[in-house]
């Protein structure tokens, strides 16, 4: 799933704000997909992505291409781990405190809510259409039977079913909407040449882009990850040698002066190398839109070089 590599992280931000609407995230911090059941014997279940926000919120993100018997129990367990993690945490906090002899309230079990998020090649049974938003998506949460107040806002679970998706490979002219672009695009990636012309959100330009990367022949992704390498390398030992240079000079007394050298020459110094990163990822014939996103320089910039 190319879209949950790290270097995708604001791709993956716009998809999960895109599936649940309302929702606005800053960054995300990838975490282990590995995870142990509840005894060391269990088999180590392992997700296609989890994450969490800076405020807390962990996203659970699962791709499924064929139908799968009792999958909503499946993401159903998933959704324990995130859960159970966090209260290993508190419980681990209170014993450490315990151990110093602090005193402990009593145990809180206010959890960050958890969302298990499923990209569907198939449709799932619905007693009721609509429980389908758009036609492509349905949520669940745990309410009340009777009146549908929440239990709990800590659980939310959201399929796109891409199975519904009414266009069919050469009819993204029917797709008006930025959730049915997306789900076409995720449906028919692997058999589209390029992007449609209408298909211009970031979301999608982002996505195109990764997946283009992704189907890049092994050795040009070697020499365009090598490059990667070497200049931040590079970049890694000028910093060491800057941080070497600003302690001695603040031992020496002379700290406000060379400080404000050296920070003109690392400003200058960043933009050089920049630069000549931009000029390498472009010999290598690598998109400007992706170059732009990795270097943080403009697209007419990048186009002068």
């Amino acid at each position: 799933m190319v879209v949950c590599a790290p270097e995708n992280e604001q791709l993956l931000i716009k998809i999960i704000e895109l599936l649940i609407p309302g929702k606005h995230i800053k960054t995300l911090v990838l975490k282990d997909k590995e995870n142990h059941g509840l005894s060391v014997s269990d088999k180590v279940t392992i997700f296609d992505m989890y994450c969490t926000s800076e405020t807390g919120e962990q996203f659970i993100v699962e791709m499924q291409h064929s139908p799968q018997r009792n999958y909503a129990d499946r993401m159903l367990c998933y959704a324990t781990y995130p859960i159970r993690n966090q209260l290993a945490v508190k419980f681990a906090r209170r014993r450490e405190m315990i151990e110093r002899g602090e005193a402990v309230d009593k145990m809180d079990y206010g959890l960050f809510p958890v969302y298990v998020v499923s990209i569907l090649n198939f449709s799932i049974p619905h007693k009721d259409e609509k429980s389908l938003e758009n036609g492509l998506v349905s949520r669940y949460d745990i309410r009340n039977a009777a009146s549908g107040e929440p239990m709990s806002e800590s659980l939310h679970f959201i399929y796109l079913e891409l199975g519904r998706l009414k266009a069919k490979l050469g009819e993204d002219g029917k797709c008006k909407t930025l959730l049915e672009q997306f789900a076409y695009s995720t449906k028919y990636m692997h058999e589209i040449i390029e992007r449609p012309d209408t298909f211009n959100d970031p979301l999608l330009i982002d996505l195109f882009n990764a997946s283009e990367f992704a189907n890049w022949p092994p050795e040009k992704q070697a020499k365009y990850d090598k490059t990667m390498r070497t200049e931040l390398d590079i970049i890694a030992e000028k910093a060491y040698v800057r941080e070497e240079g600003l302690a001695e000079g603040r031992a020496e007394g002379r700290a406000e002066g060379r400080e404000k050298g050296l920070a003109e020459g690392r400003a200058e110094e960043k933009k050089a190398l920049t630069a000549e990163h931009a000029k390498k990822m472009k010999a290598e014939s690598i998109p400007p839109e992706v170059i732009s996103r990795v270097t943080g320089l403009g697209l007419e910039e990048i186009a002068a070089l």
